[in-house]
């Protein structure tokens, strides 16, 4: 492939930006018809929505304190009408929109606007494991991903072009990708070192490495803002002097217990001593993992042939996607240090990029493909391992109905007013019922309810997988009835009791 230090000339066919667009949106309606079931964490998320929808400002954020997501599923109710969870499959819809068409216009800019390249990119982005199992999910991550592209595309304008525009526009970009996941703002460090190390001589200037620990350093801060919720308590306008600090003190104590597990439960008496080497190791260890997971073994396998035996991107392609994916470590690993059991969606953004990789090697294969005998072999291996990568991370028809089945009878045939508790928000929110009447309760065994809280209850709405499996102060409580189930999956069920009180009680 011609090599050149200038990213992008000619604009990719808006064709392929239509119909991929159009195969974007058809696959959200698939995933959301086959994902009639939210998400557990969606609950937080649907409740905050409805009471930005609502007008309860305050209560929005003070139920979830990253509130872009849920006002934007507030926005859409308020225009359109509809019920939170079919506003939030919207929503995600615009998103996959956006992160697919952003994605093939980064790709246009990359390889100065390659129909093939831009073709497979549609195909890879349509076709990418995480944001298709993510499409139905009600979480933050959509937005956050969908941003993150927006931004490397700006990126990759202002390379061409330079202009004070572009700039605010990518500062802009920036912000939004920030206020869907914190890791967003991470692209405040990324994109400023990336334009210095354009720049002759940059990746010998001691300053850049300084500046990217420091950079990383200051999310520590960022990440305890984030996690205490102090940002809550700014927005309600009620500042708490000291609660980072006291967060702070939190979590150096969990992880003090974290090395002292380790110095008497795994290493002693081999390894005494050697407790901070080992968390470290275990830090490290989990963020491969999760990284690895997060580009998928087989499309990560495939993405090494893009730079052996012979590198097909120019080299200001692979200096654009080697640092906006590998610079992303520090911050993975700060974030991992602190929190330490993450899951693959941290390194998502990661991966995304990776993907460029997978883009510039199957056109390349492609283009040789009537040439070469290589190119002919690998060409149909590349196209089934991702189709069958998709295969497997597309959501399929949920088998979660009966938690809507549940959901749909307490609001229907429980009187008013009742004070429930279940173990499931998913029940609570196709209950229709308020939150203050439905409770969730997550019965932990080092903080299992009062005697006084249990009394309280009227009724008690658990998914179990047996009988056995109930809270022991709710299985041992002989006041009760079991008023209705509903089986479900798996040999789960639903339970329904109801508490038996005194007459007149």
């Amino acid at each position: 492939m011609q090599d050149s230090t200038k990213i992008g000339t000619i604009r990719v066919d808006r064709r392929i930006y239509v119909v991929a667009a159009v195969l974007s949106l058809v696959l959200s309606l698939w995933t959301a018809w086959a994902q009639f079931v939210p998400n557990p964490d969606a609950s937080l998320y649907l409740r905050s929505a409805e009471q930005f929808a609502d007008g309860k400002w305050i209560a929005g954020v003070g139920t979830f304190r990253w509130p872009l997501y849920s006002l934007l599923i507030a926005a859409t109710m308020t225009v359109t009408g509809l019920k939170a969870l079919l506003a939030a499959e919207i929503v995600n819809a615009c998103l996959g929109v956006i992160a697919t068409v952003a994605f093939i216009a980064l790709v246009g800019k990359l390889s100065h606007g390659d129909r093939l390249a831009a073709l497979c990119a549609a195909a890879i982005i349509l076709l990418q494991p995480n944001l298709a199992g993510d499409r139905p999910s009600v979480i933050r991550d959509n937005g956050y991903l969908a941003f993150f592209l927006v931004t490397l595309y700006l990126v990759a304008c202002d390379q061409l072009a330079p202009s004070l525009r572009r700039k605010l526009a990518i500062g802009a970009a920036i912000v939004i990708c920030g206020l869907f996941r914190i890791e967003g703002f991470a692209l405040a460090a990324l994109v400023p070192f990336y334009y210095l190390l354009q720049q002759p001589g940059g990746l010998k200037r001691p300053a850049v490495l300084i500046g990217i620990v420091a950079a990383c350093l200051v999310l520590v801060p960022a990440a305890l803002i984030w996690t205490s919720g102090e940002l809550t308590f700014w927005l309600q306008g009620n500042f708490q002097s000291g609660l980072v600090a006291r967060h702070w003190t939190t979590l150096s104590t969990v992880i003090t217990d974290r090395l002292y597990h380790l110095k008497y439960e795994f290493l002693y008496p081999f390894g005494g001593g050697n407790e901070w080497g080992a968390y470290i190791g275990m830090v490290l260890g989990i963020m491969v993992v999760n990284v690895v997971r997060a580009l998928t073994i087989p499309l990560a396998i495939l993405s090494i042939f893009a730079f052996y035996p012979n590198p097909v991107m120019s080299r200001a392609t692979t200096r654009f996607v080697l640092w906006f994916s590998l610079a992303q470590l520090p911050i993975l690993f700060v974030l991992t240090f602190v929190m330490l059991f993450l899951d693959k969606r941290y390194g998502a953004s990661l991966a995304l990029v990776f993907d460029l990789v997978l883009v510039f090697l199957m056109a390349e294969a492609i283009r040789h493909f009537r040439s070469e005998v290589l190119a002919r072999i690998f060409t149909p291996i590349a196209a089934i391992v991702l189709i069958v990568v998709f295969l497997f991370a597309v959501p399929k028809p949920s088998k979660l109905g009966y938690l809507k089945e549940a959901g749909l009878w307490l609001g229907q045939e429980l009187p008013r007013p009742a004070l429930i508790v279940t173990n499931d928000p998913r029940i609570t929110y196709f209950s229709g019922r308020s939150y203050d009447e439905i409770r969730n309760w997550s019965w932990s065994p080092k903080a299992p309810p009062t005697d006084a809280e249990l009394a309280g209850f009227d009724y008690f709405v658990f998914d179990v997988a047996n009988p056995g499996e109930l809270p022991p102060k709710l299985a041992e409580l002989t006041a009760k009835e079991l008023v209705h189930s509903f089986p479900g999956r798996e040999g789960r069920t639903v339970l329904i009791y109801r508490r038996l009180r005194p007459a007149g009680g």
